[in-house]
């Protein structure tokens, strides 16, 4: 049974940390990097990982460390305000996932918790939870989980809370019913034509030019919302592809390129819904 965690709106499903290669370090900042290609950040997250296991775990060591990364990767980030954190890197046994190298679990760290030398501290780094853990129903947060088998792609697609609340929903209007895990066993073609749906996010043909691309900004704060969609006139899908297309970062040139652009998710869902009738 997943872990919870109590939060204002009850009890939410455990997303930080899923299985050996299953992850999201999305609110420290991971995706927040000029290079956002899997190759060029996992190649930065195992160098910076080799790095830190071979200094002294000491407040010094620690802080030589954060200058160090911090100015061994200068770099424009999509999002100057939010912090990426020089201390993600790879854990686990195989170093399958990203995680937190000042985590008293982390390999070398002996129990001890060195997270209050982080940018936002402590306290911070134990209690907060991402959006998505409340504002999700369970059921779809267990799909989700179950779904992915690779902490690249899960991290940049569970903090997407409104994009997946509108697939869910647009899935289960299809359907007919809710939508429950039992849905998506593992391997069955369900969770593929879902992973097939969700990773129109990596590579969206209408995305906006100066997009930030898949990072996206996870907090509900205000500051770097998502742009509304100009649509061409007489060109208006129904709300939930609206919403979808909205958090895609689209933009549409032309009515042909929103009637393409909503053929494309038609067919996507109804390969997924037909698997599910």
């Amino acid at each position: 049974m997943s872990a919870t965690v109590d939060g204002e709106n009850g009890s939410a499903v455990y997303l930080c940390q899923v299985s050996e290669r299953v992850s999201c370090g999305a609110c420290c900042g991971l995706y927040n990097v000029a290079d956002l290609s899997r190759d060029a950040l996992e190649d930065r997250l195992t160098r910076r990982t080799e790095r830190f296991a071979a200094i002294a775990r000491t407040e010094d060591g620690i802080e030589k460390f954060r200058r160090e990364i911090e100015g061994w990767t200068p770099e424009d980030r999509p999002f100057p305000r939010f912090h990426h954190c020089p201390f993600l890197g790879l854990i686990g046994e195989t170093r399958g996932r990203v995680g937190c190298l000042l985590h008293p679990a982390a390999p070398g760290n002996n129990g001890h918790d060195w997270r209050f030398m982080s940018y936002y501290g402590a306290k911070a780094c134990r209690s907060y939870f991402c959006p998505s853990t409340h504002a999700l129903p369970a059921r779809y947060l267990h799909i989700l989980r179950a779904t992915w088998d690779d902490w690249y792609v899960y991290g940049l697609i569970i903090t997407e809370h409104r994009l997946l609340n509108a697939v869910f929903t647009l899935l289960e209007n299809r359907v007919a019913r809710p939508v429950v895990p039992d849905d998506f066993p593992a391997h069955s073609g369900a969770s593929r034509c879902l992973r097939e749906l969700l990773a129109l996010k990596l590579c969206w043909p209408y995305r906006r030019a100066g997009s930030p691309g898949p990072c996206h900004f996870l907090f509900d704060n205000g500051l770097y919302p998502r742009k509304e969609v100009q649509w061409p006139v007489t060109a208006r899908p129904d709300a939930h592809d609206g919403i979808i297309f909205r958090e895609l970062e689209s933009f549409f040139g032309s009515k042909m390129d929103v009637v393409q652009a909503t053929e494309l998710l038609d067919n996507v869902f109804e390969r997924l819904s037909d698997v599910l009738l």
